[in-house]
């Protein structure tokens, strides 16, 4: 549920002039150490038609358009003019702006190389004490290189120059998240997940939730073997990690009478779940609660996604 103040930041964010903002450039490396991200900032330099352009970047990103805003979940789907929300102490980049804060004391890049091999880059946008950072993740595409001028000539000292080589970096017009007073709002969700680090925590998720269906269910290898590595079904054990509905009193209970009556594919035997190959995947969404019926048709949906509306009396 989006909350007062995250609706009151952005709209603080959509009212400022980011004229008078200062503007930092700062590039990102990453190193792993037993599944444990470690980052490291360089500081780099810029030129003031640079900042003014940056200053663009965040306004056409943030202030020219409207967005549907929703909470970060791991079954969210990227779609135009949404921003996703979650708290930024729940991320990594609480690292990256510890080392950020460190200000003069991070290394300054004096070399081209020293932009190779690097992880992300931030544009920090700074008013006293109010901060904004941008993120960007670096990929194959926009990794510094050198490449061939091709065809183009430069006019140079007042005469036109073959270059054979110019060292680039690339930048977008278009950031991944923003962090803003704790928040971050993620504009691409799966560049913020790659970034964040998010994949591992994912696995550890799983890992936790496989160990609590171990005191449920006889054959957790089954929904293990299912699961696997794939980044979906990981999601899947995410979220039912974050919701716990198998924890609640009665949960179980009631969804394994809930089978029996609508008379669903799960396997009951004594009043316990069988896990089964064939019903693994059904089985996993009603852990986490997906089965949705409408209360206008009574039509029934499987819901990966869902915005908490109001609890049902009684229950």
């Amino acid at each position: 549920m989006i909350t007062n103040e995250i609706n009151r930041q952005l709209r603080k964010i959509k009212s400022i002039d980011f004229s008078k903002w200062g503007v930092t450039f700062w590039l990102i490396k990453r190193t792993m150490a037993q599944k444990d991200a470690r980052y490291h900032v360089l500081r780099v330099d810029i030129e003031s038609r640079l900042e003014q352009r940056f200053r663009g970047y965040l306004e056409d990103q943030l202030q020219s358009r409207d967005f549907h805003v929703s909470q970060y979940d791991f079954n969210n789907t990227d779609g135009d003019d949404t921003l996703f929300t979650i708290a930024t102490d729940e991320t990594d980049f609480v690292k990256i702006a510890a080392e950020i804060n460190r200000g003069f004391n991070n290394q300054r890049v004096e070399k081209y190389e020293e932009l190779l091999n690097s992880w992300a880059y931030i544009t920090l946008f700074e008013n006293n004490s109010e901060r904004i950072y941008a993120w960007r993740k670096i990929n194959a595409d926009t990794q510094p290189k050198k490449i061939k001028s091709k065809n183009a000539l430069f006019f140079r000292n007042h005469q036109l120059v073959d270059i054979e080589e110019k060292e680039i970096f690339m930048i977008s017009p278009q950031y991944d998240f923003f962090v803003y007073e704790g928040t971050t709002f993620i504009a691409n969700k799966r560049q913020f997940e790659s970034s964040m680090n998010f994949r591992e925590g994912m696995k550890t998720y799983a890992e936790e939730v496989l160990a609590d269906f171990d005191k449920i269910f006889d054959d957790v290898g089954i929904i293990r073997e299912f699961v696997g590595t794939n980044l979906h079904h990981l999601r899947k054990l995410s979220s039912i990690h974050k919701s716990e509905y198998y924890k609640k009193p009665n949960y179980m209970q009631d969804l394994i009478k809930v089978c029996v009556d609508e008379k669903w594919e799960l396997r009951i035997s004594n009043g316990k779940i069988i896990v089964e190959k064939e019903t693994v995947e059904l089985l996993l969404k009603l852990l986490n609660n997906d089965r949705l019926r409408s209360p206008i048709d009574g039509e029934l949906f499987d819901a990966s996604a869902k915005n908490h509306v109001a609890k049902i009396s009684g229950t």
